[in-house]
């Protein structure tokens, strides 16, 4: 089994697209920087070194003359273009950064490139000092605990989590803002990586609690079922269950694999392997 046969058909030289309809890319949407990020991700992880080299050029070639990003890239007669907006919607540019340093700072590159490559770390690094969003900050940590020690910006979006969530959390809602979107929980994941790594006791109490909190709410008769993206759930209302997002699949069994290293507790385990279920239509769940 080719385990990046769907990475390569939706990959071009330029990058990887940003969406597909059924079984096929979508080219009218171009490319997204943080689908190159999370693509170089899994093309070293997985050892293909020609992929690699592609995500990783899209990034270079992505930086603009302030050193910082653009966030999209769309092919245009042959002459592409790189944007900061994408088509009819806002960029949520934070965000792709941080999945972009994340992506850097956990993967070994070519020599060739290393100089361009750390001057774009060094960019990203002095942008996420002023980042506000909790899934931005939570990326960046994953790509900053691949560092030897924690550095200042570690320190800083480390206790911006903590803060978020103590200001926020109440008898009822145990999370870091007062609604649930997509990607939710790469949030507690980064927190039981600080934990794991860092030995940080802060980091695994909150981990904890709003790991039960996701689990018990992103759920529907002890199946998994991701906050749909057709109005969120905010604290107070009504839970979307629709539409909802593969990410989610992915962040939660990462998540749920690390509070199960953290705890040895094989509920998170079992919890694991139903949001993977799921992903393939929880055929086996249902049974």
């Amino acid at each position: 089994m080719d385990m990046l046969e769907k990475i390569r058909s939706m990959t071009t030289g330029i990058g990887i697209y940003q969406h597909g309809k059924l079984n096929k890319s979508a080219p009218a949407f171009g490319y997204a920087l943080e689908d190159q990020a999370r693509a170089l991700i899994v093309a070293s992880e997985l050892k293909d070194e020609k992929l690699k080299k592609i995500y990783l050029d899209f990034i270079i070639r992505a930086k603009r003359k302030d050193g910082l990003l653009y966030h999209f890239y769309y092919e245009n007669t042959g002459n592409g273009i790189f944007k900061n907006e994408e088509y009819n919607s806002a960029s949520n540019i934070k965000e792709a950064y941080g999945i972009t340093l994340w992506s850097l700072l956990s993967t070994k590159n070519n020599k060739d490139v290393k100089g361009e490559i750390k001057n774009i770390i060094e960019n990203l690094i002095k942008d996420a000092y002023s980042c506000t969003s909790p899934r931005a900050m939570s990326a960046a940590l994953l790509g900053l605990l691949n560092l030897d020690c924690p550095d200042g910006l570690e320190n800083k979006l480390k206790t911006k989590l903590h803060d978020f969530y103590y200001n926020t959390v109440s008898s009822d809602w145990s999370w870091f803002e007062n609604y649930l979107a997509y990607a939710n929980a790469i949030i507690p994941w980064s927190l039981w990586e600080l934990y794991i790594k860092r030995g940080c006791r802060v980091s695994f109490e909150v981990a904890k609690k709003t790991t039960d909190f996701l689990i018990t709410v992103c759920q529907e008769n002890s199946i998994p079922a991701p906050i749909g993206s057709n109005g969120w759930y905010y604290k107070g209302s009504r839970k979307a269950i629709y539409d909802q997002q593969p990410i989610d699949s992915c962040y939660m069994v990462c998540c749920l694999e690390k509070a199960y290293y953290a705890t040895g507790n094989q509920y998170y385990l079992n919890w694991a392997e139903k949001w993977y279920k799921w992903f393939w239509g929880n055929i086996i769940c249902l049974l």
